[in-house]
C-alpha cells in the first residue's frame, strides 16, 4: 500500500490551478468532499428484520476545495463567471515517493474566496463542483 504525506499532490483546472511549475495558484491544501450514491428506501409491508434499500444508478462525484497561495495576477472570475462548459479537473495525489495517482473528472468552478493578512501570505480557496464520472 502506497501511504504518503501530501507533499507533491497537485490539481490542474482551467488555468486557475496548476502544478508547481505551471501557471495558476500554488496549492497548499486539498479536500475532496467525497463521492456519494443516493439510496431509496425499499422497505415494504412484508419486510422483516432490517430495512431494505435500493442504490441509485448514478452517483454524485463530489466537490473539490483547493487551498492556495493567492496570486493577484491570476484571474479566477473568468472560470467562475463565463465558462459554461465543464472543464477537465485532474488531481494527482502523492502515492509513495515519486509515484503519483491521477484522479480525473469534469467540473465547474463554483466559488472563490481570498484572504489577506498583515505580515502573512495571501491565501484563497477555489471550489469546484465535479460533474460526470471520476476516472
Amino acid at each position: 500500500m502506497a501511504v504518503d504525506i501530501g507533499q507533491g499532490t497537485y490539481i490542474t483546472f482551467g488555468g486557475v490551478l496548476g502544478s508547481g511549475a505551471t501557471a495558476g495558484y500554488k496549492l497548499t491544501g486539498l479536500s475532496w468532499s467525497g463521492i456519494e450514491r443516493a439510496v431509496a428506501d425499499g422497505t415494504h409491508m412484508l419486510t422483516t428484520g432490517g430495512k431494505e434499500y435500493v442504490a441509485s444508478e448514478v452517483y454524485d462525484p463530489g466537490e473539490v476545495s483547493a487551498e492556495v497561495l493567492f496570486d493577484p495576477s491570476v484571474k479566477p472570475w473568468t472560470a467562475l463567471t463565463s465558462v459554461t462548459t465543464a472543464q477537465t479537473v485532474e488531481v494527482r495525489f502523492a502515492a509513495g515517493g515519486s509515484t503519483t495517482m491521477l484522479w480525473s473528472a469534469y467540473g465547474y468552478m463554483t466559488g472563490f474566496e481570498v484572504g489577506s493578512q498583515m505580515e502573512d501570505m495571501q491565501t484563497g480557496t477555489v471550489t469546484i463542483k465535479l460533474s460526470g464520472s471520476v476516472t
